[in-house]
């Protein structure tokens, strides 16, 4: 969609569906090329209710199969201080917790330094980017859902966007209980605990990483022991290659800053491990293949590792003293997929025995 199109087919419909509900409506186009901050001119107050329309894209400028949508590359803040966030269904409704001047910014090709905004590349980086993004903010009188009612009456496009938004804001989604994600990646509605001990990933173009903290000691008699059930995979190649690095897995993270991430692989063999492909989580994050292929989706698979010798094969040097935290990764924003799986009886086993749940044991 265009930045013509997108401004029309919004106007049009905010005009004939919700203008009474609407205090101030605005679009803003950020461009991919700007590092990275884009001031919207929007000056937000203390406690009132917002909602995000989004669409767009951002490119290498070298390279156009390499790209972001919206959804994923296109975040916010307000006063140019934390919390910086996005709007992982293309929409996001919102109270203004710090009032302040809302801006917007692209994050395609680098990665976040801090929780406030500032990026882990120079402006230089930015040059090599191409596209860009329309935003609609609308800005509510009152409660943003009489409003979004309004604007999801009838069968236009605008219409269904805005029933979408609405379902979420009735019903908001919420990662399973004692679980965050991790900032920099940004809260999603990829992961949901669906039954007690069960915690469902559907993983659509997107990337999400669920973090539940531990503190368990790290010894020669350390066990990770879990099930899976992989639906469907979203890679069809070998996930070590930067073009093709989507993947479903768990992952553990040490005291020294590591971590080790055990996944199912399209096409790799089982053993097979390798350091990430991204360059930004090179030095940090290890990859190692449990299973391959497509002969057992959909089952339920029992896995238990040997944390100690993995970290010794796939990792090397110093042994770190403990894990810190448990991690379920999704990532299908390479080839722009999707992909489903379920896990459960996610636990730590040491010496002796002993055993951190890290989910409940399902009934």
């Amino acid at each position: 969609m265009t930045t013509e199109e997108f401004r029309a087919e919004w106007s049009s419909h905010l005009d004939s569906a919700a203008s009474e509900e609407i205090r101030e409506s605005r679009f803003v186009h950020v461009p991919a090329n700007c590092p990275p901050w884009t001031a919207s001119g929007i000056e937000l107050a203390l406690g009132e209710q917002v909602s995000i329309f989004a669409t767009g894209r951002a490119w290498l400028a070298s390279n156009s199969a390499a790209w972001q949508d919206s959804h994923f590359a296109l975040w916010f803040r307000i006063g140019g201080k934390a919390p910086i966030f996005r709007a992982s269904r293309g929409s996001r409704t919102f109270v203004v917790r710090q009032a302040g001047e809302l801006e917007m910014a692209n994050i395609f090709p680098t990665m976040w330094a801090d929780e406030s905004g500032a990026v882990a590349a120079t402006a230089e980086l930015f040059q090599r980017a191409a596209g860009g993004f329309d935003v609609l903010v609308i800005r509510w009188r009152r409660d943003a859902q009489a409003g979004l009612a309004q604007l999801a009456r009838g069968s236009a496009h605008c219409a269904r966007i805005a029933a979408g938004e609405l379902a979420a804001v009735r019903q908001p989604p919420h990662p399973p209980s004692g679980w965050n994600y991790l900032w920099m990646v940004g809260e999603s509605d990829v992961f949901s605990e669906v039954e007690r001990g069960v915690i469902r990933c559907d993983v659509a173009d997107e990337a999400a990483i669920l973090q539940k903290p531990v503190s368990a000691p790290f010894d020669s008699d350390t066990h990770l022991g879990w099930s899976w059930k992989i639906d469907s995979l979203p890679a069809t190649g070998e996930e070590s290659s930067l073009s093709n690095h989507d993947y479903l897995s768990i992952a553990v993270e040490f005291d020294n800053g590591r971590d080790l991430t055990y996944f199912w692989s399209a096409a790799l063999a089982p053993e097979t491990s390798f350091h990430c492909p991204v360059s930004m989580w090179r030095g940090r994050e290890t990859h190692l293949v449990v299973r391959s292929g497509n002969s057992d989706l959909g089952r339920w698979m029992k896995e238990k590792r040997n944390l100690w010798n993995d970290y010794a094969k796939a990792i090397g040097g110093p042994p770190p003293s403990r894990i810190v935290a448990v991690w379920l990764i999704a990532v299908s924003n390479f080839r722009h997929g999707r992909a489903r799986c379920e896990y459960r009886d996610l636990e730590l086993i040491n010496a002796g025995g002993t055993r951190t749940l890290v989910t409940a044991l399902s009934e």
